[in-house]
Order: structure tokens, then C-alpha cells, then sequence
């Protein structure tokens, strides 16, 4: 015999007007999710639509729509001359264990992958924009009208854009890179060289997947970026932690307790968080090491181009006689974070390779972006651009040294370098950098602690500000609250 429903006609139906969603569809959501989590069980029957719509405020129209549209996709069936039940069909046991939640319940069965990935958070770059954002461009003085105008002449092409690309990214972006390279970075490149990838991290995946086995070791600098180490981690890749001094990587450390590793992951032109770059005796022996085992280097050159003293550093790809380095860079400081196009300029020998991995895991990056981009930087906007903001960046820079001196004098040290967009803040009053956050977010300031990106080296407390997102005219209030954050006891 049906079960009949008892009670407050279905208590958990509520209608809220506050939300686009039409009330047909609240109403048709919500038994849906009702049916699947056991709380309207199968053979229950459903009072009748006249009695449900006077409930519910509805038309008797608008209910038996609902009605018709959950029997269409099986939730519920009509019986003549009795009414509309849960279908029969469906398991009679509730279905809330297929719904629960990661702290609820055994955990659901996960390949290694998988299951490393819950231990580790990727939400390091979901922050609030508050003032001193490290790795903040800024965005207030992106080029829109000429970013705009450069989509627009993309646009034209029609269908151009609406279907798949090439899996290596479109040849015309790839062009401009390659000659981009050349002009202005004195490191020439074929465009065939080139693939385009969804962002750094997408790079740095296709790398790792391409040339290591689960179980492969790769160097990695202390302190690192710490979504990259997870990234690694996550791939089944074991960390061989390499210290940083003020030369950059120790490469001869590392040779000496991990020389077999398979990778060395290194940004040598500003290392981050330190800030410093790798000398010139270190980038030929990182590269004789990767010659010597038949290892690779993958080379993160993620924000070069605001070097403030001099052209931007030569990357160690232009002295890699023997193919050994993949070169990974991205628009996402020099352009905005949101714009998610990377590349990669890669050893002749694994270009197919990594196309075609590339392909299969991307399929490719949205054509028209990058169409846009590569008219950005045919007509030297991109250029241009650059050119301002190593000017403006600057000037912030100059502004963020001159006002921190006085400010901070007795609670911390400024470690400002020539390139880059942030600044390390040494921590002299004796306080933890993780405690000291936590007063400066509550200042309605931005900072990251020192203390995260460090695996295993002890290291002095020190926060990362970033100086370029913050105008000139407006640091010395800004580091004035950042002050009075650091002396709260």
C-alpha cells in the first residue's frame, strides 16, 4: 500500500523570492533534491496540485507543470485514478550517504591523484584585493580601450574564433611570442618551439607529466611557491628540496643529496618569495648536471620583464647548448592574472610530444584570446605597456622603500630587489609572521607570511607585500597602518 504523507505538506518546499530563479524551477529543484536524498521516498504519493499550488501560493498550472517535467525525467510516476507518486522504480533505501560531505561519512574512493590532491589547497589566489597584494599588477592602469580594440579586430574574423585550435596554440600568438622573445628578451626561438598552455601551472603540469614517472625527484627551491610544490606533490613527484642563498639556487647542494633527481624546477631570474637571482656560475652548473644525468630543467620565468636596474636577465634557456631546459612563462603579471595564457618554449625533440599532450589534456586555449593578445602584441601595445608599467612599478617601488624606512623603523627591514613586484618585510620586533598576517588583515591590509612557503628551512619571520598595486601618493598612509598592525602586542 502507498505510504501517504503526514504532517505539514511537504515542509521542506520553500519559495524565496529574493532569487532570479522562477519559482516553477525552485519548486521543481527542490523535490527533485528531496526524492534523491530519501526524504520523499519511492511509492510516496504527492498530495494533489490543486492542494500543493494553494500552498505553495502557485497556480494549480504551474504546479502540474513541475509535476509533468519530474515524470519526464523519471522521478515520478501517475497512477490512474490515485494520483502522482515517487517512481517505483527508484531505490527504496535513502540516497543521503551518495551525498555526503568530505567531513561527513567514509571518504569516497579516490585514484592517487585524487587523493593526494585533498590534502593539499589550492586557494592561495582566492584573496581579497586589499591594498599591498603581493604579485598584484596594477590593474588600474591596464591599457582597456587598446585591449578592447585589439578583441574587437580578432572578433571580425567571424567563425575565426567559435571553434577548436590549434592544439599548440594559434600559430599567429605563437609568431608574436617567438619575435617578442628575440626583440626584447635577446633569446631567439623558432615558433614551432611554442605551446600555448591555459596559464604557468598548466605548463608546469604538462612538463612534469611529459618527462617524470610518479616517484621521480625534483629539485625544488626552499622557500617556493607554495601551489607549485603542491602541484608537484600532487603528481606523485617527491620534492628534493634545494636551499637559497643569495646567489640563488645551491645548485652543489642539491647535486650532492639528490643528484639523480629527474627535474629541477628554478626561477632564476627573481626567485620567489627571496627575490633573488641565480648566478652565473650556478645557471652552467644546473645545466651541466641536467646534461651529465639526462635530467631537465623547467625554467619559470614568470615576471622578468619589471626589472628596474638595467634590461631584463638573459634566461638560462639562451646559453642551453644541449636541449635540456623548458622555458615556461605567462601574461599573468605582465598583463592581469585573469587573462590565463602561459607557454612554453621547449627543446626541438619535444615539441611533438608536448603538443600532443597537450591536446589531449586542453584540447586547446579559447582561439579569440588569443587572438586578441597576439594583435596586442603585433601592434606593440604589449611593448609599450611594459615600458609604463617598469615605469610606474618604479616609481611605486622608490615610493614603498622611502616611506617603509621611516615607518617601519624598529618593528621590521625592507628587502626591496631590483625586479619583481613585491617586497619581503624581515620581522625585527620578535613576532611570528603567521601572527603578525593576522593583525595586518584585520588593519584591512594584504600580506602573505614568509612562514608558508617554506618546506623545511628555518628561516627569520617575514612577511611579502606587494608594492605594485598600491599608488605612489597613497604608500606612506598604507605603510603608516601597517605599522601601527606590526606594534599591536
Amino acid at each position: 500500500m502507498a505510504k501517504q504523507l503526514e504532517g505539514p505538506i511537504l515542509p521542506f518546499l520553500r519559495l524565496d523570492p529574493g532569487i532570479a530563479l522562477p519559482k516553477f524551477r525552485q519548486v521543481q529543484d527542490q523535490l527533485r533534491m528531496a526524492i534523491l536524498q530519501g526524504h520523499l521516498r519511492a511509492g510516496t504519493r504527492l498530495p494533489a496540485s490543486r492542494i500543493l499550488a494553494e500552498e505553495l501560493g502557485l497556480s494549480r498550472q504551474t504546479l502540474v507543470r513541475v509535476l509533468e517535467n519530474l515524470k519526464a525525467e523519471g522521478y515520478l510516476e501517475a497512477r490512474q485514478g490515485a494520483g502522482t507518486f515517487v517512481s517505483a522504480a527508484l531505490p527504496r533505501r535513502p540516497a543521503r550517504a551518495r551525498f555526503a560531505q568530505a567531513d561527513g561519512g567514509a571518504p569516497p574512493r579516490l585514484s592517487r591523484i585524487g587523493a593526494l590532491s585533498r590534502g593539499v589547497s589550492a586557494e592561495i589566489g582566492r584573496v581579497e584585493p586589499k591594498p599591498f597584494l603581493p604579485n598584484q599588477p596594477a590593474l588600474d592602469q591596464f591599457p582597456f580601450a587598446i585591449w578592447r580594440k585589439c578583441w574587437n579586430a580578432a572578433a571580425r574574423g567571424g567563425r575565426v574564433g567559435m571553434g577548436y585550435g590549434d592544439v599548440a596554440g594559434e600559430l599567429v600568438l605563437r609568431q608574436r611570442i617567438a619575435e617578442y622573445l628575440a626583440l626584447h628578451r635577446r633569446d631567439p626561438c623558432d615558433p614551432e618551439q611554442i605551446v600555448i598552455t591555459p596559464g604557468g601551472h598548466a605548463a608546469f603540469t604538462l612538463a612534469a607529466l611529459a618527462l617524470a614517472d610518479p616517484g621521480d625527484g625534483v629539485w625544488f627551491e626552499d622557500p617556493g611557491p607554495v601551489t607549485t610544490s603542491h602541484l608537484f606533490r600532487t603528481l606523485g613527484l617527491n620534492l628534493c628540496l634545494a636551499d637559497v642563498d643569495a646567489d640563488g639556487m645551491d645548485v652543489a647542494g642539491a647535486m650532492a643529496r639528490h643528484p639523480d633527481a629527474r627535474l629541477a624546477f628554478v626561477m632564476p631570474s627573481r626567485h620567489h618569495p627571496l627575490g633573488v637571482t641565480l648566478s652565473l656560475p650556478r645557471r652552467l652548473a644546473l645545466l651541466e648536471w641536467a646534461r651529465a644525468n639526462d635530467s631537465w630543467i623547467i625554467e619559470d620565468d614568470y615576471d622578468s620583464e619589471f626589472r628596474y636596474d638595467g634590461a631584463p636577465l638573459p634566461s638560462i634557456r639562451s646559453i642551453d647548448s644541449h636541449g635540456r631546459v623548458i622555458y615556461a612563462g605567462s601574461f599573468s603579471k605582465a598583463l592581469y592574472p585573469g587573462i590565463r595564457i602561459g607557454y612554453l618554449v621547449l627543446p626541438l625533440p619535444l615539441v611533438g610530444t608536448f603538443r600532443n599532450l597537450s591536446g589531449l589534456i586542453h584540447r586547446s586555449v579559447p582561439v579569440e584570446a588569443q587572438l586578441a593578445l597576439a594583435e596586442f602584441i603585433g601592434g606593440g601595445h604589449f611593448a609599450s605597456h611594459l615600458r609604463r608599467m617598469r615605469g610606474l612599478y618604479g616609481e611605486r617601488r622608490g615610493a614603498f622603500i622611502e616611506a617603509g624606512r621611516t615607518a617601519l623603523t624598529g618593528l621590521a627591514q625592507i628587502d626591496c630587489s631590483e625586479s619583481g613586484l613585491n617586497a619581503l618585510v624581515w620581522l625585527t620586533n620578535g613576532r611570528e609572521d603567521r601572527a603578525a598576517q593576522r593583525d595586518v588583515l584585520e588593519a584591512g591590509l594584504q600580506c602573505y607570511p614568509l612562514s608558508d612557503y617554506i618546506v623545511a628551512t628555518r628561516r627569520p619571520s617575514a612577511l611579502i607585500l606587494g608594492y605594485a598595486g598600491v599608488p605612489a601618493e597613497r604608500m606612506r598612509s598604507y605603510l603608516g597602518r601597517f605599522a601601527e598592525a606590526l606594534s599591536r602586542p
